[in-house]
């Protein structure tokens, strides 16, 4: 047997469309869900529209509680079945750490609706600067949800994936200092201050998410011990 079709990723691959393979990647496109809507609603924010914005959340918070369910049905799944101890308990913690990335859009979404309802005046300049970062991260969580899709039948393209998610992850860590420069340089008062740091930070632990998922795909595949 060649190491390629040894343990969890090979067990993936033969099974493609099995219970635990099609709710995996079901999992993935909720969490994506999550990030496009936060994307929706910070855009939003950006051009003035804080209905259109709040919309956007309540899709969020819909979005994220059907990833949560469909996390819950994952770990169920593999409590039973041929996984070894130890392949289940890689499998559990990569989709909980997936799903991670759909509670940090939350955190996210949460402090935009305090913006909303407090009245908190946020300059279009930091909204820019924060729709940036969103839709780096859009093309970092889309690469991640691609290399899922392709988990178990091309590694090459899984190697591509992983690649592309770090390098969106270094984006957004380069945005930081930047964008948190241009808020405590800015003139806010104490809540917007607060919220828009708040928002800042939900989308780097979002973005930081969304790489260890990317490295535990790249352990999980190139590590001989599963």
């Amino acid at each position: 047997m060649s190491d390629d079709s040894k343990g969890l990723l090979g067990w993936f691959g033969k099974r493609k469309e099995g219970v635990i393979q099609s709710g995996m990647r079901a999992h993935a496109l909720s969490v994506f869900d999550c990030v496009t809507e936060l994307g929706n609603a910070t855009r939003s924010m950006e051009s003035g529209d804080t209905s259109l914005a709040l919309k956007a959340i309540e899709r969020l918070y819909a979005s994220e509680h059907e990833a949560d369910s469909q996390e819950e049905n994952l770990c169920s799944q593999m409590s039973i079945g041929e996984l070894s101890p130890q392949e289940r308990e890689d499998f559990m913690h990569f989709v909980k750490k997936t799903d991670g990335i759909a509670n940090w859009c939350k955190e996210a979404a949460i402090n935009i609706q305090l913006v909303v309802d407090t009245g908190a005046q946020i300059p279009m300049e930091i909204w820019n600067l924060l729709s940036e970062v969103v839709s780096d991260l859009e093309s970092e969580v889309n690469a991640l949800m691609n290399a899922i899709k392709i988990l178990g039948t091309d590694g090459v393209g899984i190697a591509e994936c992983i690649q592309s998610v770090k390098d969106q992850e270094r984006r957004v860590d380069q945005a930081y200092m930047k964008i948190m420069k241009a808020i405590l340089t800015a003139d806010l008062d104490q809540k917007a201050t607060i919220l828009s740091i708040n928002i800042l930070e939900t989308l780097e632990e979002a973005a930081d998410t969304c790489k260890g998922c990317a490295e535990t795909i790249n352990i999980l595949f190139y590590a001989k011990r599963i």
